[in-house]
């Protein structure tokens, strides 16, 4: 449709939509219809067209190529009315030292990143989901700095404008991994995610 909103959602294994208990002979998505940003454009009908950009491994760009990069890829849109982006959780599993700061960091320079190329979009922080690592676990220690990350991206969306979704509050069903989202976790997510867009108005 022509007045149709447009959404570039910008993620990780979590927004791919990667099955981590695929072998290598099989497809390593979720089928389509289970994953979350499918989910949600089914919900959003046709208000907006969503551009699905989820990539394994990615982490926040960090280095001046990486950034330049980045914007090539924004620049071939005449126009992005909102940018989602969902980000932090590789960047704190390949940390030899935690350091949610300089992740926030990252995604500052992301967000102004976005405005000099789209400066009437409106950009969406998503804080990564809740790890699967309880007390005693010996991975907890990720997901005590994933809340310290979460807090951080609400003080950078301020900062710029921005919306904050605070994903990492909600209770998502994952794989034995405690990072992936399962089927019924890409369900549930995407109930949250129609929830705070609706709260957002958008």
């Amino acid at each position: 449709m022509k007045n149709m909103k447009i959404l570039y959602l910008y993620g990780d294994s979590n927004t791919y939509g990667y099955n981590p208990l695929a072998s290598c002979y099989e497809d390593g998505r979720l089928p389509e219809e289970s994953r979350w940003p499918t989910i949600l454009q089914k919900s959003l009908k046709e208000s907006i067209q969503i551009l699905e950009d989820g990539q394994n491994g990615r982490c926040l760009p960090g280095y001046e190529e990486e950034f330049k990069r980045f914007q090539k890829v924004l620049g071939r849109f005449d126009r992005l009315d909102y940018f989602a982006v969902m980000l932090g959780t590789n960047d704190l599993l390949n940390q030899s030292s935690h350091d949610s700061l300089k992740i926030s960091n990252y995604m500052e320079l992301l967000l102004q990143a976005v405005k000099a190329i789209h400066e009437e979009c409106l950009c969406i922080v998503i804080s990564p989901p809740k790890m699967g690592f309880p007390a005693g676990h010996p991975m907890n220690s990720y997901q005590e700095e994933n809340v310290k990350l979460g807090a951080l991206y609400s003080d950078v969306a301020e900062k710029y404008k921005a919306r904050f979704v605070d994903a990492g509050k909600w209770d998502i069903d994952l794989f034995s991994d405690g990072i992936h989202l399962t089927e019924k976790g890409n369900r549930q997510f995407a109930r949250h995610m129609v929830s705070a867009l609706k709260k957002m108005k958008i």
